[in-house]
């Protein structure tokens, strides 16, 4: 059997597993996953900035919050439907996203993660200070939700089919960008600049598309994100989501799209599970032994699964493959 049968056999094996969650998971199972779908999705740009173009970028958060508050402003002030205002909040993204990223992407690394960081500070106090037109700390109340013609998406259960069949729409565009020529100049880049540059590739162009895409992707997933809470408020969008973000690329390992979709998956369980049954214990505790158990987490995979999950998943694919061979040889 070869390794592109296979693939497809374990795409379509996840996606008929999303399809049937619903189906015979309760109604808390599939608000969870409606969290894993945004928030794993998002964590898989992130990762492919990280672990595939060398990008340090600490900036996600921020591109996620201008869509998310962008479309809800719109939407709340009657100038634009949910639909609409996501387009112009990406469009918007866009754009921002490029003239920062074009001298931001000339920094490397430390100085990068630095300078990316300090605009997840500004925007994030800049969000909570303007107060007309955010709401303040207070929160950007009353987003009305997507629909389509009269039909109104109110359920979890809507947003679930949306969110999915939206995480998985994201990860078949990146999963055919990286096997194309553009893909291959990022890799290119991630191993060796110098080796990327004396082939003739244009890294600062490249660095500067490849950010703006995920830039993209990041914003639309905000603007569905506070759709679907009808609410946005600075904090949401602030370091402690980069800190999340960043736990699900190492845990589910940055070297392959699908890893920190799947870190996105432990993480967001682990948290229900810790505040399912350590909340009644520790009431006031749970932010503090949420970050406790995950940076332990953390230390072990980077110290015993260095590659993460992916990692992990990909060496018993291997290994099945292998046997697989052998037998039908």
């Amino acid at each position: 059997m070869s390794s592109v049968l296979q693939s497809k056999f374990l795409w379509l094996g996840f996606i008929a597993v999303i399809t049937v969650i619903p189906i015979v998971g309760s109604p808390y199972i599939v608000g969870v996953m409606c969290f894993i779908a945004i928030f794993g999705g998002l964590a898989v740009g992130m990762g492919l900035l990280l672990g595939q173009a060398g990008i340090f970028s600490l900036a996600h958060p921020v591109w996620f919050g201008l869509g998310g508050y962008v479309s809800g402003i719109l939407a709340v002030r009657g100038i634009a439907s949910p639909w609409l205002g996501s387009i112009i909040g990406a469009i918007f993204v866009g754009f921002v996203s490029y003239v920062i990223g074009a001298p931001l992407l000339r920094l490397k690394g430390y100085y990068l993660a630095c300078a990316t960081f300090g605009l997840l500070i500004i925007v994030q106090t800049s969000l909570g200070q303007i107060k007309s037109l955010t709401g303040g700390h207070e929160g950007l109340m009353g987003i009305p939700p997507f629909s389509f013609g009269g039909f109104v998406l109110e359920t979890d259960l809507h947003y679930y089919y949306l969110f999915w069949a939206l995480c998985l729409a994201c990860l078949w565009f990146l999963y055919n960008l990286m096997g194309s020529r553009m893909g291959r100049a990022i890799k290119s880049f991630h191993d060796s600049e110098i080796a990327a540059r004396s082939m003739g590739i244009n890294v600062p162009l490249y660095k500067l598309k490849i950010f703006i895409i995920t830039s993209v992707m990041a914003s639309f997933a905000g603007s569905f994100y506070t759709c679907y809470l009808r609410f946005a408020e600075p904090g949401i969008f602030g370091f402690s989501l980069q800190v999340q973000l960043m736990t699900m690329v190492i845990i589910g390992g940055s070297r392959t799209l699908y890893g920190p979709l799947l870190g996105g998956f432990v993480v967001m369980w682990l948290m229900e599970l810790i505040n399912m049954y350590l909340g009644k214990v520790l009431p006031r505790m749970g932010a503090q032994v949420n970050a406790l158990f995950f940076g332990i987490l953390i230390i072990v995979i980077l110290i015993f699964m260095p590659g993460g999950l992916s990692g992990w998943t990909d060496r018993l694919l291997n290994l099945g493959r292998r046997t697989i061979g052998k037998s039908s040889g």
